[in-house]
């Protein structure tokens, strides 16, 4: 499992407060399990193609290429962390992914972006959605589902993705790699 951080970096929090079984490079750790990678999320270039069963990347990112925490400014940084997931996923392996979605995609200063859910699905094209809804105050709004060997998407429901706005509207994206 890849969980994203805050910024490029790609680690679990965990992975810096375990000391005793860190590996000597630094890069992995190892607690109940699971390693722990720390690798930039843009390139992932430590990390074998199709190496990974499950993914996560939790409001991070939106992040990526802003420089707002010590990154180089790069405008598809992005781009580049989607294809990487995508890339060492293994076939059959999950994504689980948020980030801020509105009608428009845009960045806001360098605070973040927000994305239109179709730019998301449309960059990881060796993936299949099985699942994409936004957090609406505390409900959730379900918006797309795999079904039945079919993408069954609730117009109303995405027409009803409110223009993003102060710290509004998350996404949650769930991908099959095929």
């Amino acid at each position: 499992m890849i969980s994203g951080g805050g910024g490029q970096n790609a680690a679990s929090p965990a992975s810096h407060s375990l000391s005793s079984s860190q590996s000597a490079d630094n890069q992995t750790a190892h607690q109940g399990g699971i390693e722990y990678i720390c690798a930039d999320a843009t390139n992932l270039e430590n990390i074998a193609d199709e190496s990974i069963e499950s993914l996560s990347a939790l409001c991070s990112v939106e992040h990526f290429g802003l420089g707002r925490y010590g990154d180089p400014i790069s405008p598809n940084a992005w781009e580049q962390a989607l294809k990487s997931f995508q890339r060492v996923l293994k076939k059959g392996g999950k994504l689980y992914f948020s980030v801020p979605v509105g009608q428009i995609s845009k960045v806001c200063f360098n605070a973040h972006r927000v994305f239109h859910p179709d730019i998301i699905i449309q960059t990881l094209d060796s993936m299949q959605l099985l699942e994409f809804g936004y957090i609406k105050g505390f409900d959730v709004k379900n918006v797309m589902r795999y079904e039945s060997g079919a993408l069954k998407v609730d117009k109303n429901a995405l027409d009803s993705i409110p223009e993003y706005q102060d710290w509004g509207d998350f996404g949650l994206f769930e991908f099959i790699k095929i």
